[in-house]
């Protein structure tokens, strides 16, 4: 039988690059899948499409900048909202960055908050809002169809 005899050091780099490889591995492992397929403007559609409203939506970008107030210079706003007495809705925001994103959040909290105060009927639909952020773009969906808006997300 032959010995072979291994210098510590080898051992030992061995060994640190079997660890390295298996920590690497786990993190990549652990990490939660980015929405790498989203397409936004098919979820706007989607919600538009798919989701119960109250009355009929009406295209309201052109009057966002009114609508909602302090938005970042480059956000782009999609908006549909119901005319009338009804807090019915659909937003999408996309941030010209991600250090955006914070204040283009203020702003929908701003429009709910102000929506809340308007119609005592129409309370429940804004404290159900539904919120969903991915990547650069943040939604915004107002109505009792909650299920209907989770469906679409999902």
């Amino acid at each position: 039988m032959i010995k072979v005899k291994i210098p510590m050091k080898k051992i030992a780099l061995i060994a640190a690059l079997f660890l390295f490889a298996g920590v690497i591995t786990v993190l990549f492992a652990c990490t939660p899948e980015a929405h790498t397929n989203f397409d936004a403007d098919k979820t706007f559609s989607r919600l538009l499409e798919e989701v119960r409203y109250s009355a009929e939506l009406e295209d309201a970008s052109e009057y966002s900048d009114y609508i909602l107030s302090d938005l970042p210079e480059g956000t782009d706003v999609k908006m549909y909202i119901c005319g009338g007495s009804h807090a019915d809705a659909v937003i999408m925001c996309k941030a010209g960055s991600s250090s955006d994103l914070p204040e283009i959040r203020s702003a929908l909290d701003e429009y709910i908050a102000a929506g809340r105060r308007y119609d005592p009927n129409e309370v429940s639909k804004y404290d159900k809002a539904v919120r969903f952020e991915s990547g650069l773009y943040i939604f915004v969906c107002v109505t009792a169809d909650t299920a209907g808006v989770n469906a679409v997300l999902k």
